[in-house]
């Protein structure tokens, strides 16, 4: 196991963080997804859309710094897609699984509404979706933590195991 599994600890628990942080701001609006989308101005849809952007945004950065610390060439053709269909797989002796097939199927759906908030305006996204898809963050980030936390346990075993600890 490479001598900076520290480092990677490093990157991930702050990006855990400031997911943490996201949640925070998140509870704040979280009352809205309760409403129609008339009684939703579009100022605030655009802002839930923008965290949940944001959120799977972090998510990303956090299979990147894994990818990158096992030197997984991601290319340039549907990488994004590629990035979080790698992260369900485990290379057996070298690197465990970061996230099982349940999540997997619920940060796709982030990254779904992510590529449609990016290259849409504000005002022709679906309240409906957008709305299913917010009520998803607060147990994704949950699970994300769990399985991210094991992820790095396992690494940790997987290190003693090679006689690095």
């Amino acid at each position: 196991m490479p001598a900076n599994l520290q480092l990677l600890r490093a990157l991930i628990e702050d990006e855990l963080d400031k997911l943490a942080r996201l949640e925070q701001t998140f509870s704040e609006v979280e009352p809205k997804l309760e409403l129609t989308p008339a009684e939703v101005p579009e100022y605030d849809r655009g802002a839930i859309g923008y965290l949940l952007h944001n959120f799977y945004n972090g998510c990303e950065n956090i299979f990147r710094a894994i990818a990158r610390f096992f030197e997984n060439d991601l290319g340039t053709d549907n990488w994004h897609a590629d990035l979080l269909r790698r992260m369900t797989l485990e290379v057996e002796g070298y690197r465990p699984a970061v996230i099982n097939g349940e999540l997997y199927q619920l940060l796709n759906d982030f990254r779904g509404f992510r590529h449609v908030f990016r290259n849409h305006y504000g005002f022709e996204l679906d309240w409906e979706r957008e709305r299913l898809v917010a009520r998803r963050l607060r147990p994704a980030l949950a699970t994300l933590q769990s399985q991210t936390r094991a992820f790095l346990d396992r690494l940790d075993e997987l290190q003693e195991t090679d006689g690095g600890g």
